[in-house]
Protein backbone atom coordinates (compact mmCIF):
# COMPACT_ATOMS: atom_id res chain seq x y z
CA UNK A 1 0.00 0.00 0.00
CA UNK A 2 2.90 2.28 0.68
CA UNK A 3 4.37 2.19 -2.84
CA UNK A 4 1.29 3.42 -4.04
CA UNK A 5 1.05 6.73 -1.12
CA UNK A 6 4.41 8.51 -2.66
CA UNK A 7 3.88 8.55 -6.32
CA UNK A 8 0.26 9.74 -5.16
CA UNK A 9 1.15 12.36 -3.03
CA UNK A 10 3.59 13.98 -6.11
CA UNK A 11 -0.38 15.65 -7.13
CA UNK A 12 -2.39 17.70 -5.21
CA UNK A 13 -5.65 16.18 -3.28
CA UNK A 14 -8.03 18.18 -5.36
CA UNK A 15 -6.23 16.62 -8.67
CA UNK A 16 -6.23 13.19 -6.74
CA UNK A 17 -10.24 13.82 -6.22
CA UNK A 18 -10.92 14.45 -9.85
CA UNK A 19 -8.64 11.86 -10.96
CA UNK A 20 -11.31 9.28 -8.67
CA UNK A 21 -14.23 10.59 -9.35
CA UNK A 22 -13.53 10.07 -13.33
CA UNK A 23 -11.93 6.71 -13.09
CA UNK A 24 -15.21 5.60 -11.44
CA UNK A 25 -17.00 7.37 -14.16
CA UNK A 26 -14.61 5.38 -16.31
CA UNK A 27 -15.74 2.20 -15.02
CA UNK A 28 -19.37 2.29 -14.98
CA UNK A 29 -18.76 3.49 -18.77
CA UNK A 30 -17.05 0.75 -19.30
CA UNK A 31 -19.57 -1.55 -17.55
CA UNK A 32 -22.24 0.51 -19.30
CA UNK A 33 -20.81 0.33 -22.76
CA UNK A 34 -20.18 -4.06 -21.91
CA UNK A 35 -24.08 -4.11 -20.89
CA UNK A 36 -25.23 -2.16 -24.45
CA UNK A 37 -23.21 -4.09 -26.75
CA UNK A 38 -24.12 -7.31 -24.64
CA UNK A 39 -27.87 -6.20 -25.11
CA UNK A 40 -27.50 -5.31 -28.44
CA UNK A 41 -25.55 -9.03 -29.29
CA UNK A 42 -28.69 -10.24 -27.69
CA UNK A 43 -31.05 -8.66 -29.27
CA UNK A 44 -29.55 -9.65 -32.22
CA UNK A 45 -29.87 -12.97 -31.79
CA UNK A 46 -33.31 -12.67 -30.33
CA UNK A 47 -34.31 -10.68 -33.24
CA UNK A 48 -32.33 -13.97 -35.60
CA UNK A 49 -33.98 -16.83 -33.15
CA UNK A 50 -37.55 -15.73 -33.62
CA UNK A 51 -37.15 -14.16 -37.29
CA UNK A 52 -35.32 -17.10 -38.55
CA UNK A 53 -35.70 -20.04 -36.85
CA UNK A 54 -39.05 -19.81 -34.74
CA UNK A 55 -40.48 -18.90 -38.15
CA UNK A 56 -38.83 -21.73 -39.88
CA UNK A 57 -40.29 -23.69 -37.08
CA UNK A 58 -43.97 -22.69 -37.85
CA UNK A 59 -43.15 -22.81 -41.48
CA UNK A 60 -42.24 -26.79 -41.47
CA UNK A 61 -45.00 -26.95 -38.78
CA UNK A 62 -47.39 -25.82 -41.80
CA UNK A 63 -45.79 -27.74 -44.89
CA UNK A 64 -46.50 -30.95 -42.78
CA UNK A 65 -49.98 -30.09 -42.10
CA UNK A 66 -50.51 -29.16 -45.36
CA UNK A 67 -48.41 -32.68 -46.13
CA UNK A 68 -50.93 -34.42 -44.52
CA UNK A 69 -53.93 -32.62 -45.73
CA UNK A 70 -53.08 -33.67 -49.10
CA UNK A 71 -52.41 -37.13 -48.29
CA UNK A 72 -56.27 -37.52 -46.84
CA UNK A 73 -57.49 -35.93 -49.83
CA UNK A 74 -55.55 -38.45 -51.78
CA UNK A 75 -57.48 -41.00 -49.50
CA UNK A 76 -60.75 -39.72 -49.41
CA UNK A 77 -60.51 -39.44 -53.03
CA UNK A 78 -59.91 -43.50 -53.54
CA UNK A 79 -62.51 -44.01 -50.93
CA UNK A 80 -64.92 -41.89 -52.64
CA UNK A 81 -64.11 -43.64 -56.12
CA UNK A 82 -67.53 -44.23 -56.90
CA UNK A 83 -69.10 -40.49 -56.53
CA UNK A 84 -67.65 -38.35 -58.61
CA UNK A 85 -69.02 -35.36 -57.25
CA UNK A 86 -66.98 -36.02 -54.04
CA UNK A 87 -63.83 -36.75 -56.05
CA UNK A 88 -64.30 -33.51 -57.43
CA UNK A 89 -64.65 -31.73 -54.50
CA UNK A 90 -61.72 -33.65 -52.71
CA UNK A 91 -59.33 -33.35 -55.91
CA UNK A 92 -60.20 -29.26 -55.51
CA UNK A 93 -59.01 -29.50 -52.14
CA UNK A 94 -56.16 -31.77 -52.53
CA UNK A 95 -54.66 -28.73 -55.21
CA UNK A 96 -55.81 -25.54 -52.99
CA UNK A 97 -52.94 -28.05 -50.09
CA UNK A 98 -50.56 -29.00 -52.77
CA UNK A 99 -50.45 -25.34 -53.42
CA UNK A 100 -50.31 -24.24 -49.87
CA UNK A 101 -47.60 -27.03 -49.30
CA UNK A 102 -45.42 -25.63 -52.40
CA UNK A 103 -45.92 -22.04 -50.90
CA UNK A 104 -44.44 -22.72 -47.54
CA UNK A 105 -41.72 -24.24 -48.72
CA UNK A 106 -40.78 -21.29 -50.87
CA UNK A 107 -41.07 -19.38 -47.62
CA UNK A 108 -38.20 -21.44 -46.42
CA UNK A 109 -35.89 -20.53 -49.33
CA UNK A 110 -36.55 -16.78 -49.00
CA UNK A 111 -33.25 -15.57 -47.53
CA UNK A 112 -29.76 -16.56 -47.51
CA UNK A 113 -28.80 -19.31 -48.53
CA UNK A 114 -28.51 -22.43 -45.95
CA UNK A 115 -28.51 -25.88 -45.67
CA UNK A 116 -31.95 -26.55 -45.60
CA UNK A 117 -32.79 -24.69 -49.19
CA UNK A 118 -31.83 -27.52 -51.11
CA UNK A 119 -34.00 -29.87 -49.55
CA UNK A 120 -37.14 -27.93 -50.01
CA UNK A 121 -36.30 -27.10 -53.53
CA UNK A 122 -35.88 -30.95 -54.07
CA UNK A 123 -39.32 -30.94 -52.18
CA UNK A 124 -40.90 -28.58 -54.40
CA UNK A 125 -39.52 -31.09 -57.53
CA UNK A 126 -41.12 -33.94 -55.70
CA UNK A 127 -44.34 -32.88 -55.15
CA UNK A 128 -44.72 -31.63 -58.83
CA UNK A 129 -43.91 -35.00 -59.55
CA UNK A 130 -46.34 -36.14 -57.62
CA UNK A 131 -49.13 -34.33 -59.24
CA UNK A 132 -47.44 -35.40 -62.45
CA UNK A 133 -47.96 -38.83 -61.87
CA UNK A 134 -51.14 -38.02 -60.21
CA UNK A 135 -53.69 -35.62 -61.85
CA UNK A 136 -54.01 -38.77 -64.87
CA UNK A 137 -55.23 -41.31 -62.17
CA UNK A 138 -57.39 -38.57 -60.16
CA UNK A 139 -59.20 -38.08 -63.58
CA UNK A 140 -59.66 -41.67 -63.94
CA UNK A 141 -60.98 -41.82 -60.12
CA UNK A 142 -63.26 -38.87 -60.73
CA UNK A 143 -64.78 -40.23 -64.22
CA UNK A 144 -65.31 -43.66 -62.49
CA UNK A 145 -62.93 -45.82 -64.76
CA UNK A 146 -61.89 -47.99 -61.65
CA UNK A 147 -63.70 -51.03 -60.15
CA UNK A 148 -62.94 -50.92 -56.89
CA UNK A 149 -60.64 -48.42 -54.47
CA UNK A 150 -57.88 -50.82 -54.48
CA UNK A 151 -57.57 -50.46 -57.92
CA UNK A 152 -56.95 -47.31 -57.46
CA UNK A 153 -54.68 -46.71 -54.95
CA UNK A 154 -52.71 -49.15 -56.64
CA UNK A 155 -52.39 -46.88 -59.86
CA UNK A 156 -51.20 -43.98 -57.24
CA UNK A 157 -48.44 -46.19 -56.12
CA UNK A 158 -45.76 -43.96 -58.15
CA UNK A 159 -47.34 -40.92 -56.97
CA UNK A 160 -47.09 -41.88 -53.64
CA UNK A 161 -43.47 -42.48 -53.75
CA UNK A 162 -42.82 -39.20 -54.86
CA UNK A 163 -44.55 -37.42 -52.42
CA UNK A 164 -43.27 -40.05 -49.58
CA UNK A 165 -39.84 -38.18 -50.78
CA UNK A 166 -40.90 -35.07 -50.31
CA UNK A 167 -42.26 -35.69 -46.58
CA UNK A 168 -38.35 -37.37 -46.16
CA UNK A 169 -37.23 -33.97 -47.51
CA UNK A 170 -39.30 -32.15 -44.90
CA UNK A 171 -38.55 -34.25 -41.76
CA UNK A 172 -34.54 -33.42 -42.77
CA UNK A 173 -35.48 -29.63 -42.84
CA UNK A 174 -37.50 -29.78 -39.39
CA UNK A 175 -34.21 -31.57 -38.14
CA UNK A 176 -31.91 -29.35 -39.54
CA UNK A 177 -33.96 -26.08 -38.36
CA UNK A 178 -34.33 -27.65 -34.85
CA UNK A 179 -30.72 -28.44 -34.86
CA UNK A 180 -30.32 -24.50 -35.92
CA UNK A 181 -32.61 -23.59 -32.92
CA UNK A 182 -30.75 -25.51 -30.65
CA UNK A 183 -27.73 -23.39 -31.84
CA UNK A 184 -28.98 -20.08 -31.62
CA UNK A 185 -30.32 -21.19 -28.33
CA UNK A 186 -26.95 -22.41 -27.11
CA UNK A 187 -25.45 -19.53 -28.38
CA UNK A 188 -28.06 -17.16 -27.00
CA UNK A 189 -26.83 -18.92 -23.66
CA UNK A 190 -23.51 -18.70 -24.00
CA UNK A 191 -23.20 -15.08 -24.67
CA UNK A 192 -25.50 -14.53 -21.17
CA UNK A 193 -23.02 -16.55 -20.16
CA UNK A 194 -20.15 -14.94 -21.62
CA UNK A 195 -22.13 -11.40 -20.63
CA UNK A 196 -21.98 -12.74 -16.63
CA UNK A 197 -18.30 -13.03 -17.12
CA UNK A 198 -17.16 -9.79 -18.04
CA UNK A 199 -19.41 -8.29 -15.35
CA UNK A 200 -17.60 -10.45 -12.88
CA UNK A 201 -14.27 -9.50 -14.37
CA UNK A 202 -15.01 -5.75 -14.46
CA UNK A 203 -16.04 -6.10 -10.66
CA UNK A 204 -12.86 -7.93 -10.07
CA UNK A 205 -10.91 -5.36 -11.85
CA UNK A 206 -12.22 -2.72 -10.03
CA UNK A 207 -11.51 -4.39 -6.95
CA UNK A 208 -8.00 -4.95 -7.66
CA UNK A 209 -7.51 -1.13 -8.92
CA UNK A 210 -10.09 0.79 -7.68
CA UNK A 211 -10.05 -0.59 -4.02
CA UNK A 212 -6.52 -0.16 -3.23
CA UNK A 213 -6.41 3.18 -4.75
CA UNK A 214 -8.68 4.57 -2.94
CA UNK A 215 -7.43 2.85 -0.06
CA UNK A 216 -3.75 4.46 -1.23
CA UNK A 217 -5.41 7.82 -1.89
CA UNK A 218 -7.10 7.93 1.77
CA UNK A 219 -4.08 6.74 3.51
CA UNK A 220 -1.85 9.87 1.53
CA UNK A 221 -4.71 11.88 3.38
CA UNK A 222 -4.77 10.61 6.67
CA UNK A 223 -1.24 10.02 7.54
CA UNK A 224 0.15 13.46 6.41
CA UNK A 225 -2.22 15.45 8.68
CA UNK A 226 -1.95 13.09 11.74
CA UNK A 227 2.16 13.41 11.09
CA UNK A 228 1.28 17.49 10.91
CA UNK A 229 -0.99 16.81 14.41
CA UNK A 230 1.68 14.83 16.11
CA UNK A 231 4.41 18.05 15.21
CA UNK A 232 2.00 20.43 15.80
CA UNK A 233 1.88 19.09 19.97
CA UNK A 234 5.16 18.24 19.80
CA UNK A 235 6.19 22.01 19.32
CA UNK A 236 3.06 22.96 21.77
CA UNK A 237 4.70 21.09 24.37
CA UNK A 238 7.96 23.40 23.85
CA UNK A 239 9.92 19.83 22.06
CA UNK A 240 11.97 21.83 19.12
CA UNK A 241 14.56 19.61 19.14
CA UNK A 242 12.89 17.06 16.82
CA UNK A 243 14.03 17.75 12.99
CA UNK A 244 10.31 18.08 10.39
CA UNK A 245 10.43 15.91 7.60
CA UNK A 246 8.53 17.33 4.58
CA UNK A 247 7.23 14.56 1.91
CA UNK A 248 5.21 15.10 -1.40
CA UNK A 249 4.36 18.65 -3.18
CA UNK A 250 0.52 18.06 -1.98
CA UNK A 251 -1.28 20.60 0.77
CA UNK A 252 -0.52 18.19 3.99
CA UNK A 253 2.98 18.89 2.76
CA UNK A 254 2.34 22.49 2.66
CA UNK A 255 0.79 22.59 6.20
CA UNK A 256 4.06 20.42 7.11
CA UNK A 257 6.00 22.61 5.34
CA UNK A 258 4.55 25.87 7.12
CA UNK A 259 5.30 23.69 10.80
CA UNK A 260 8.51 22.99 9.96
CA UNK A 261 9.19 26.83 9.29
CA UNK A 262 7.29 27.78 12.43
CA UNK A 263 9.50 25.28 14.29
CA UNK A 264 12.78 26.87 13.08
CA UNK A 265 11.03 31.04 13.77
CA UNK A 266 10.34 29.55 17.19
CA UNK A 267 14.33 27.93 17.44
CA UNK A 268 15.34 31.43 16.67
CA UNK A 269 13.46 33.32 18.51
CA UNK A 270 14.24 31.00 22.04
CA UNK A 271 17.98 30.81 20.77
CA UNK A 272 17.65 34.80 21.11
CA UNK A 273 15.82 34.93 24.41
CA UNK A 274 18.39 32.66 25.71
CA UNK A 275 21.14 34.37 24.58
CA UNK A 276 19.71 37.55 26.17
CA UNK A 277 19.16 35.51 29.46
CA UNK A 278 22.91 34.41 29.85
CA UNK A 279 23.31 38.72 28.82
CA UNK A 280 21.04 39.60 31.66
CA UNK A 281 22.78 36.94 34.01
CA UNK A 282 26.36 37.95 32.80
CA UNK A 283 25.04 41.51 34.01
CA UNK A 284 23.54 40.52 36.84
CA UNK A 285 26.78 39.02 38.38
CA UNK A 286 28.74 41.62 37.33
CA UNK A 287 26.46 43.97 39.25
CA UNK A 288 26.08 42.16 42.65
CA UNK A 289 30.29 41.72 42.03
CA UNK A 290 30.28 45.59 41.83
CA UNK A 291 27.99 45.92 44.44
CA UNK A 292 29.97 43.76 47.13
CA UNK A 293 33.22 45.78 45.91
CA UNK A 294 30.67 49.12 46.87
CA UNK A 295 29.89 47.56 50.26
CA UNK A 296 33.43 46.90 50.84
CA UNK A 297 34.77 50.30 49.50
CA UNK A 298 31.62 51.70 51.88
CA UNK A 299 32.45 49.64 54.98
CA UNK A 300 36.25 51.03 54.85
CA UNK A 301 35.00 54.87 53.94
CA UNK A 302 32.98 54.58 57.37
CA UNK A 303 35.65 53.06 58.92
CA UNK A 304 37.76 56.05 58.02
CA UNK A 305 35.69 58.02 59.17
CA UNK A 306 34.98 56.47 61.84
CA UNK A 307 38.68 56.98 62.88
CA UNK A 308 38.85 60.51 61.27
CA UNK A 309 36.01 61.60 63.90
CA UNK A 310 38.14 59.93 66.26
CA UNK A 311 41.38 62.51 65.28
CA UNK A 312 39.04 65.15 65.21
CA UNK A 313 37.70 64.37 68.56
CA UNK A 314 41.59 63.97 69.50
CA UNK A 315 42.24 67.72 67.85
CA UNK A 316 39.56 69.08 69.35
CA UNK A 317 40.57 68.32 72.82
CA UNK A 318 44.08 69.51 71.89
CA UNK A 319 42.99 72.82 71.03
CA UNK A 320 41.13 72.85 73.67
CA UNK A 321 44.02 71.90 75.99
CA UNK A 322 45.56 74.99 74.23
CA UNK A 323 42.63 77.74 74.43
CA UNK A 324 42.91 76.74 78.43
CA UNK A 325 46.94 76.59 78.41
CA UNK A 326 46.83 80.16 76.11
CA UNK A 327 43.92 81.13 78.70
CA UNK A 328 46.39 80.21 82.24
CA UNK A 329 49.26 81.85 80.33
CA UNK A 330 47.57 84.93 79.04
CA UNK A 331 46.47 85.37 82.96
CA UNK A 332 50.02 84.77 84.06
CA UNK A 333 51.01 87.62 81.26
CA UNK A 334 48.46 89.83 82.79
CA UNK A 335 49.25 89.34 86.42
CA UNK A 336 53.40 89.39 86.06
CA UNK A 337 52.95 92.69 83.99
CA UNK A 338 52.61 95.11 87.10
CA UNK A 339 55.19 93.35 88.70
CA UNK A 340 57.40 94.00 85.68
CA UNK A 341 56.40 97.38 85.65
CA UNK A 342 57.76 98.23 89.28
CA UNK A 343 61.17 96.32 88.87
CA UNK A 344 61.56 98.94 85.77
CA UNK A 345 60.66 101.98 87.69
CA UNK A 346 62.83 100.75 90.45
CA UNK A 347 65.62 100.52 88.36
Amino acid sequence: MDFLVAPLRRFTIRVRMIGAVFMVLGMFGVIGLMGVAGGLKIQSLSEDFMAHAVQELETVGQVRQHLAAVRLHEKQMVIDYEDGVRVLKHREAWLAEIAATKQALAALLEGDEDADNPLAREAVQRLDAYVERSEPVLRNIQNGEYDNARAADRMLGRAKDEVAVAEERVAQIAAIVSTEAAQMRTDLQALLGWGVVAFGGVLVVILIVVVPLTLANSRSITAPIAYAVSVAERIAAGDLSRPVSVQGQDEASALVGALQRMQASLQQVVGGVHASSQSIRLASTEVATGNQDLSGRTEQTASNLQQAASSLEQLTGTVGSTADSARTANQLAVAVSPVGSRLVLLD
